[in-house]
């Protein structure tokens, strides 16, 4: 067999035309014009040839390398020397050298249906591992963090409020010591927490809230403290926050961000300008969903222990109800079900369920006990 081409002498952009003869299982002829230039090839090879002659040169077939096609570009053979042999019609090529391997390769490439289900199929990976994979790979990566990241976090985030949003309490020193004490008594009677819990309260304008830090710290704001109108609606809120330490929610969601963004880096293979942007948006809109799966995991946890320590759930939900009047008072509107979240944000751009589901899954619980 005859297969026409054009001949690449190593490291020169040249190029002649070349026929390639199989001599034999072990052994090929190529012949080509190298015109004005003079070409010596390696030992390889069992010739030499001069300026403006007719070359023939043969070589063992063990020493070339066939490279298959990629998409429309041709196959190639490479020479030990490093010139190159491209054939006009590369079947030809597969065929005289055969590289089944290769041709099964190049049919792929080529077959759009099977490239269509091909990326379905990445897709519907991607979903997975973002649905499934990243929570588990989370999980694992907090198992395995030294204390002390928890530690330092908590103590860094804390700092940075009391500097820039928290001021100092303004509730009396005796109403402080009387909310510790039943705090201290209240976890006494929970199953070890991961981190040792400390209350600590703030004075923050934006209204009544609380909330939990990597260390173990409970902020809880006074504006809380004035609005419950019983001890166990204000327990009912520390349990809550109590749940998001015992779930590690805070450190979970630092690693969550962090594999989140990185993951989206890597599919993309670049991290700047337009990419960063777009990237800043898929971790904000994923780590809310994330956020509202660690609220209803703590209202779980503080549901639970509002049975065993109160009998009901109906103290969590008188509170839920009373934050809900005091967000609706503060927007000076009320919010239709499905539409809003209770900060006044579409509910795909909030961190929270909405109270009222809150509520009604809270009475189901109550029910259920």
């Amino acid at each position: 067999m005859i297969i026409s081409g054009y001949f690449h002498p190593p490291h020169s952009s040249e190029k002649y035309r070349a026929e390639i003869l199989r001599l034999s299982e072990q052994r090929i002829q190529l012949e080509y014009d190298l015109g004005h230039q003079a070409y010596s090839d390696s030992d390889m090879c069992s010739s030499r040839c001069r300026a403006n002659e007719h070359c023939r040169t043969v070589w063992r077939v063990d020493d070339l390398t066939l490279s298959p096609p990629l998409g429309r570009l041709p196959a190639k053979l490479d020479f030990p020397d490093g010139s190159q042999f491209i054939a006009d019609e590369s079947a030809q090529l597969q065929q005289a050298f055969r590289n089944p391997r290769g041709a099964w390769l190049h049919k792929l490439e080529r077959h759009f249906p099977l490239i269509g289900v091909s990326f379905v199929a990445l897709f519907l990976c991607g979903v997975l591992f973002f649905r499934y994979g990243m929570p588990w790979l989370t999980a694992g990566v907090v198992q395995v963090l030294p204390p002390q990241v928890a530690e330092i976090v908590g103590e860094q985030v804390l700092d940075t409020l009391d500097h820039h949003l928290l001021e100092s309490s303004q509730l009396p020193l005796a109403q402080q010591a009387e909310i510790k004490l039943r705090f201290v008594k209240m976890v006494a009677q929970l199953p070890p927490l991961p981190v040792e819990p400390q209350l600590h309260f703030r004075r923050w304008q934006a209204g009544p809230n609380a909330l939990a830090l990597s260390d173990g710290s409970v902020i809880v704001f006074d504006s809380l403290v004035v609005l419950a109108q019983t001890p166990a609606q204000l327990d009912s809120i520390l349990l809550h926050e109590l749940g998001h330490i015992e779930h590690q929610h805070v450190m979970k969601s630092v690693v969550h961000s962090a594999l989140l963004s990185a993951s989206i880096a890597v599919v993309t293979g670049e991290s700047t300008g337009l990419i960063d942007t777009f990237t800043g948006v898929g971790v904000f809109l994923a780590s809310q969903g994330y956020s509202r799966d660690a609220e209803r995991e703590a209202d779980d946890y503080a549901a639970e222990y509002m049975l065993t320590l109160y009998g009901s759930t109906r103290p969590m939900i008188e509170m839920f109800a009373l934050l809900a009047e005091n967000i609706a008072a503060s927007h000076h509107a009320t919010k239709q079900d499905g539409e809003l979240s209770d900060d006044g944000a579409p509910t795909w751009l909030s961190t929270h369920p909405a109270l009222s589901e809150r509520i009604e899954r809270l009475q189901q619980r109550n029910e259920l006990f």
